[in-house]
């Protein structure tokens, strides 16, 4: 009988264990490559006027690397695409440049994903907190 008690003692501290070490699926600093592909509108601070609208068009071709397309459109300059490859750590490190043949201006980013999920994207000054830009996903 007491070995009995002592086998459920240990298989409910063995569970309540368990339970406490699993960690939320809602953590919003995760990577989440799958994600990525699509299209992602640039986020302004409220009050900032005609900020103009920026997307990028993400085609992923693997998990860590695809092509996007760089949307700008404001009042001074108009609208203006530029093609771009780029590459994704697993740790959520991205790196946006132009293409091998590409002879255009350079246009590149360089940043860290801190929150990516199928509606919003966060960039992150790379190995720092600070944030600087923050996306929604149009497409």
């Amino acid at each position: 009988m007491k070995t009995a008690k002592l086998w459920r003692l240990t298989f409910a501290m063995l569970a309540a264990f368990s339970l406490v070490s699993c960690s939320s699926d809602d953590d919003s600093n995760v990577y989440e490559a799958a994600e990525l592909g699509g299209t992602w509108q640039k986020v302004y601070d409220e009050g900032v006027a005609d900020a103009g609208t920026v997307q990028y068009t993400f085609r992923p071709q693997s998990a860590n690397n695809g092509t996007v397309d760089i949307f700008t459109s404001d009042w001074a300059a108009g609208d203006t695409t530029v093609y771009r490859i780029y590459t994704v750590t697993n740790a959520g490190h991205l790196l946006i440049s132009p293409k091998p043949d590409d002879t255009s201006e350079a246009l590149t980013v360089d940043c860290d994903i801190r929150s990516l999920t199928s509606t919003q994207m966060i960039w992150n000054k790379p190995g720092t907190n600070e944030e600087i830009s923050r996306f929604k996903k149009v497409k």
